[in-house]
């Protein structure tokens, strides 16, 4: 009888263990595809090109839904499927009369087919707000300005 006791707590203990998230697992956003990388390294030494040429794209479409940037792009591929898209931040917030924040889109495309294909993701900016109601984001490949207010 008394090895009952001893084997609901180990029973306990083990349920409890297993059902732990690892705190390595990536974050991911309610609302978004992906959340922004705030990483000034990666957006000053990310390579656009892999040498192979297929990484190339054209930003066709910059949109706020929410909290969310949507993001259009063009590239060559098959069917864009297994195209990555990351946005990255430069990690630092310029204080201009208007405070603005540098986002570079970088892909990862390993498609082999010379169709042009398109591929549209959404990127979580809340982990880019500050204590104003909006800031400026500057995204290369895309002309002009984007406003997030939030």
């Amino acid at each position: 009888m008394k090895k009952l006791p001893s084997l609901l707590i180990i029973l306990v203990l083990t349920l409890h263990l297993l059902s732990c998230s690892k705190k390595d697992d990536p974050a991911t956003s309610a609302l978004c595809d992906e959340f922004v990388i705030i990483n000034n390294d990666m957006f000053k030494n990310r390579l656009d090109d892999d040498g192979t040429g297929r990484n190339g794209f054209e930003i066709i479409s910059a949109e706020f839904i929410e909290d969310c940037l949507v993001i259009g792009i063009l590239t060559g591929g098959c069917t864009g499927d297994t195209i990555e898209m990351d946005l990255v931040d430069a990690g630092r917030v310029s204080e201009t009369s208007v405070l603005q924040r540098d986002l570079n889109l970088f892909i990862d495309n390993t498609e082999l087919c010379n169709a042009i294909v398109g591929k549209t993701m959404s990127f979580d900016l809340t982990p880019l707000r500050t204590q104003n109601k909006e800031i400026t984001l500057n995204l290369e490949r895309w002309d002009g300005q984007l406003i997030y207010a939030y």
